[in-house]
């Protein structure tokens, strides 16, 4: 069973696309924490994930690292 927490949390991250047509991209990507991420959802479904820099950077390296580990 999911924990409230989580799904309201899962919720929070959703963000129709119609949003950002109506010119609350800013306030979308202003109101990003170090650690989250926005799902961008177009006709019910994830299109594409906006994260901070910091987010971003962190899953580049985790990236890097498994390659590394698989290759080396």
């Amino acid at each position: 069973m999911m924990n409230k927490s989580v799904f309201g949390a899962m919720l929070n991250s959703l963000v129709p696309i119609s949003h950002l047509n109506q010119g609350k991209a800013a306030k979308i990507i202003s109101s990003l924490g170090p650690d989250d991420v926005k799902i961008i959802v177009k006709n019910n479904e994830p299109m594409a994930a906006i994260v901070s820099i910091s987010r971003f950077s962190e899953l580049i390296e985790a990236e890097e690292t498994l390659k590394e580990k698989k290759h080396g």
